[in-house]
């Protein structure tokens, strides 16, 4: 997944980009919510 290796690399705002990016498009309810948790995590770290 590029979202997971953006991350890797030190882009987090890339990263967290795509994870939302892909929680929309996730085809079931447990996928979106993990892809919105990554999200969420890393929009965390960069305003913190």
């Amino acid at each position: 997944m590029a979202a997971y290796l953006h991350e890797r690399d030190g882009d987090l705002e890339t990263a967290a980009r795509l994870y939302a990016e892909a929680a929309r498009l996730a085809p079931d309810l447990a996928e979106r919510d993990h892809l919105t948790r990554q999200a969420a995590r890393l929009n965390a770290r960069l305003r913190g």
